[in-house]
């Protein structure tokens, strides 16, 4: 039996990555205003701050219907595939519960929907491995509870450059934004039980606060499974990811650092010069 491998543009992996591991995407829509796009379709990253930057206002972003999963899902059902899709944490999105829906209507042993609790590359993560469980045989079913299990060991958290977005989202107080700003205060955020939970505060230099950011995130999720990890970012500075990416390689934890930039979706979200340090802290366990 065929099992197809879903997700949604949220994941923000490579293009390589997806055709590499034949990682299927049905894209989330982006307003720009009253214009409705389709992030990585006909909307970029550039598009986001351009339109920020002239219209003082944020984009939005909106989950595909339950109609739209069903016809996602039935490319590949149709043709005789069964699905596992992992797409964002149901505590953030309807997405999620769209696609269950989407997938009753087909039949639940025919599209697998797993919870992924998590965002971005945290998503990523659990798709690859279920990539590798499919080349090893894996049916569907054991696939979705293996993945299902999996995700509450995700590690997924960033550190916010601006404070702007999340004011703009109504998410911190135009004092805290101005607090935060005057003293270069950058909050870390954390997936917790498939919830985006502010964590800590740094203060300093971005380069010094990412580098004390995964110190602190190694040492208190210190039981990785070391195959690989991601350094996530939206569009930060080239020279200082490629340093934080070497700071990362340098602890010899990780056999493989994937370096990928955010999309459109989560970019909406957290603004330009968010980093995080993703990978899955259970071990290595299957």
């Amino acid at each position: 039996m065929n099992i197809q491998i879903t997700s949604d543009t949220s994941c923000d992996l490579s293009k390589e990555l997806l055709e590499k591991n034949n990682i299927k995407t049905i894209p989330i829509v982006v307003l720009l205003g009253d214009k409705e796009l389709y992030d990585g379709v006909n909307v970029q990253v550039e598009d986001l701050f351009t339109y920020v930057q002239e219209s003082k206002k944020l984009p939005k972003t909106a989950a595909r219907s339950k109609e739209e999963y069903k016809e996602f899902f039935e490319q590949f059902t149709n043709n005789g595939s069964t699905v596992v899709h992992i797409g964002l944490s149901s505590q953030l999105s309807v997405s999620y519960q769209n696609a269950v829906d989407a997938a009753k209507e087909i039949g639940e042993d025919k599209v697998f929907i797993v919870d992924s609790l998590s965002l971005s590359t945290g998503i990523g993560l659990l798709l690859l491995h279920a990539s590798e469980l499919v080349r090893k045989g894996k049916t569907a079913k054991q696939i979705y509870e293996i993945e299902t299990d999996r995700a509450k060991s995700v590690q997924a958290s960033f550190v916010v450059d601006t404070l702007e977005y999340l004011y703009k989202n109504g998410r911190c107080s135009a004092l805290a934004m101005f607090g935060a700003n005057l003293l270069k205060i950058h909050p870390s955020l954390q997936l917790i039980e498939g919830k985006i939970v502010p964590t800590q505060k740094y203060r300093g230099k971005m380069d010094m606060i990412l580098k004390k950011y995964i110190d602190d995130s190694l040492a208190k999720f210190s039981n990785p499974d070391t195959t690989r990890c991601f350094v996530t970012h939206s569009s930060a500075d080239p020279s200082l990811v490629e340093e934080i990416v070497m700071y990362v390689q340098s602890k010899n934890i990780f056999k493989e650092v994937l370096v990928t930039v955010a999309g459109p979706t989560i970019t909406s979200h957290c603004g330009k010069g968010t980093l995080g340090l993703l990978y899955i802290n259970d071990g290595g366990r299957r």
